[in-house]
């Protein structure tokens, strides 16, 4: 019995562990739009932007990633030979037209 709790103490924690480097793979909710971008490029991907760039990326940030299908439960691409495009959505300050 306890041979069970000590395993299914230690999955639980692995998977724990394997959806955090997933979600490291592709950062949302505030995170620099131009950073999400170079990271998704320097792992193979082809990235697509959704929004108006109204600013530099640097100063947009990330609100969503769309299209990460292709990757396992440690955020590692499953075939990196694949062609994969995935759609960042950002959010930019509006144009200073003054």
């Amino acid at each position: 019995m306890k041979l069970f709790a000590i395993t299914s103490a230690g999955a639980l924690a692995a998977a724990a562990m394997g959806l955090a480097g997933a979600a490291a793979a592709a950062p949302t909710g505030g995170s620099s739009a131009a950073d999400t971008i170079a990271s998704l490029q320097a792992e193979g991907y082809n990235v697509q932007l959704n929004g108006s760039q109204t600013a530099p990326l640097s100063r947009c940030i990330v609100t969503d990633v769309h299209g990460l299908s292709g990757t396992d439960s440690a955020g590692q691409r499953i075939n990196p030979t694949q062609f994969d495009t995935v759609y960042v959505d950002i959010s930019c300050p509006p144009r200073n037209n003054s």
